[in-house]
């Protein structure tokens, strides 16, 4: 009824925020957020977001400041904004989506921090200036939603007469938790030469067992999606021919419409699983 920006927390079962109790339990509204900062007795402060809507908290900030707060608390969050500086950067506009994606093993805004911090948006004495972060991470989003079929545009903001600060230092000590970016898979197609079918069951036994690597979560060196197509993804594609109980199988690898490799395997009817993984031990020195 606010038209509040409301962060869910990891214990909501429910999305109906039309409920005061599930607010009031289970969720962090922009109120709370302001009230939090103007009790903060730091003289430089640094909010991130990493979620849907959450540019409307920017928003939110200043409309809200003068509503709910003693004037001492407005005093404060105004001195922490517009003089010492108060930089926040969110994960999109409101009303606009934050992608967690598989592929980079986090949302993309944290995923891009946390690669600026590695090298890319470092000062030459490894200094991590919060604005030259803030910015790298800014435009990189972008580009990264895009990988993935998505547009998503970081908002960032920062006060007109607050300088930069630097919030940390990269020494050779400091492990940055970068994840790397994992290959993903998409459909893959096979077809009995004799029908231009698949009553041998390829393709769904191909689909299987990416999936099953894909389930392993963290510990998996790839992504699989359930759909025909994705950016610049790898797919398996190929034709078989069965002759009683062996299976013979003619199939290329391709990376989007680029055919990167190009094999032959025979196996039996009646094991296709172990069809399967002889036949991705070729594929997998090819994907990188």
């Amino acid at each position: 009824e606010q038209a509040q920006f409301y962060y869910l927390t990891k214990d909501i079962a429910s999305e109906d925020l039309s409920d005061p109790e599930i607010r009031r339990n289970f969720a962090v509204s922009s109120n709370d957020l302001t009230s939090w900062l103007a009790n903060i007795p730091a003289q430089k402060q640094v909010m991130i977001l990493d979620a849907c809507n959450s540019g409307k908290v920017v928003s939110d900030l200043a409309s809200l400041v003068k509503k709910d707060l003693s004037p001492a608390q407005i005093v404060a969050l105004d001195r922490m904004k517009d003089r010492t500086g108060m930089f926040i950067l969110t994960g999109s506009a409101a009303n606009k989506v934050s992608f967690e994606a598989s592929q980079f093993g986090q949302g993309l805004l944290t995923y891009s921090l946390l690669q600026g911090m590695s090298g890319p948006a470092l000062t030459t004495d490894k200094r991590v200036d919060v604005m030259r972060l803030f910015q790298y991470s800014r435009d990189e989003v972008p580009v990264m939603a895009k990988s993935i079929g998505g547009i998503q545009t970081p908002i960032l903001s920062f006060p007109a007469t607050g300088a930069s600060f630097d919030i940390g230092i990269v020494t050779e000590q400091v492990k940055i938790p970068l994840a790397q970016v994992k290959p993903v898979f998409v459909r893959n197609n096979f077809q009995d030469d004799a029908t231009f079918d698949d009553g041998l069951g390829l393709n769904r036994a191909l689909s299987n067992f990416l999936q099953g690597l894909t389930a392993k979560g963290a510990q998996s060196d790839i992504v699989y999606v359930d759909v025909p197509e994705y950016d610049n993804a790898w797919s398996v594609k190929g034709r078989y021919t069965v002759n009683g109980q062996t299976v013979k199988v003619v199939y290329r690898l391709f990376k989007g419409t680029t055919i990167v490799g190009k094999f032959e395997k025979i196996g039996a009817v009646d094991n296709l699983d172990g069809l399967i993984e002889s036949m991705m031990e070729d594929v997998w020195p090819n994907v990188k």
